[in-house]
Formats: C-alpha cells, sequence, structure tokens
C-alpha cells in the first residue's frame, strides 16, 4: 500500500512539476499582433520599463510599469477606445501533463475599461503613435493573486472603437507573454 501511494505520489508531482518558459519569455517579454486583418492598430516595436525608465524584467505585477509601444494608426482618429484584457498563465495540466497557456478567469473585471482614462493618451491621431501606457495593476490584487510567482502569463488586449457612430468594432488585438515575478 505504501509503495502505491509513493508510485502515485511521484506520478502526480511529476505531472504538476513547472513548465518551462516559452518563447523566450525567461528573458525578454514577447509580443506579436492578434489583429484581423481589418485592425487599424498596428506595433512596430515595444518596451518594458518601470516608472523611472529604467529597462523591467521579469514583470513585478504588484508595482506599476511602463508599457511604450511604438504603433501605427492607419485608420481615423480615435477619441473614445475601450481595451478589454484576458489572462493566461503557462502551465502544465493536471489531466493531461501538457504544458499551455490557461486562462484566468477575470468574471468581467478586465472589459470594456476606457484605454484613453486608463493610458491618458487619447485622442489618437492618424498616422505614428507613441503608446506610452503606465500599467498599474493594484486595483486587480484579487485576479493578479491567482497568478503563480516566477512564472509565465500572457496578456491578451482587444481594442475597440466607441467613437461616437461607431459599430464598437475592433481596431487592435496584441498578445503579451511575459515572466511575472
Amino acid at each position: 500500500m505504501l509503495q502505491l501511494i509513493l508510485v502515485f505520489s511521484l506520478a502526480v508531482s511529476l505531472a504538476l512539476a513547472a513548465c518551462p518558459f516559452p518563447n523566450g519569455t525567461d528573458t525578454a517579454i514577447n509580443m506579436y499582433s492578434c489583429a484581423s486583418s481589418v485592425d487599424t492598430i498596428s506595433i512596430s516595436s515595444y518596451k518594458l520599463t518601470d516608472v523611472n525608465g529604467n529597462p523591467m524584467y521579469p514583470v513585478v505585477p504588484s508595482k506599476p510599469f511602463v508599457l511604450d509601444m511604438q504603433s501605427f494608426n492607419s485608420g481615423p482618429v480615435y477619441t473614445d477606445v475601450k481595451a478589454s484584457v484576458r489572462i493566461f498563465e503557462y502551465q502544465k495540466s493536471w489531466t493531461t501533463g501538457q504544458c499551455a497557456w490557461s486562462e484566468i478567469p477575470t468574471f468581467g473585471a478586465l472589459d470594456n475599461i476606457d484605454a484613453c482614462d486608463f493610458a491618458s493618451n487619447c485622442p489618437w491621431l492618424s498616422g505614428d503613435l507613441d503608446l506610452n501606457m503606465v500599467l498599474d495593476f493594484s486595483d486587480y490584487s484579487n485576479i493578479i493573486s491567482m497568478l503563480t510567482k516566477n512564472s509565465a502569463v500572457q496578456l491578451q488586449l482587444t481594442l475597440k472603437n466607441y467613437n461616437e457612430g461607431s459599430k464598437h468594432e475592433e481596431i487592435g488585438c496584441f498578445i503579451g507573454q511575459m515572466k511575472i515575478q
């Protein structure tokens, strides 16, 4: 019986062993577009810093940090933009033993955030944009506390046009994968 318990314990511990960091996230943020062909906001470069402008990696989600995205707007001027964020953690499934991105439920807390107020950078003019956003997740500590320290997380940011007369269409979608402490 003791052998059976030991074998079961070993199997569970191997199944739940930590996953390696995917896509180079052990040393740098990995960011890319998940946009459709009709989206008008694209990213040409990005960097993470602390609020004093010093390079920051890995991310400490309990402290504010800056995501500076050099972007391009091929559409109209946007004066009202809403952002929705989905959070995923890279973890091993206890049922399959495979490492994969698993969504952390936010129950709508990160849906339709006023991106203009949050980032204090509207209007978004046509052409080159410097979307320099201070990200402070301290108001979302209940969600952040669900994340495993020293792990990889993925944020999916979807931007929608809420200009007067719009149909609230998507104007941009970005994935950011990063290591958190």
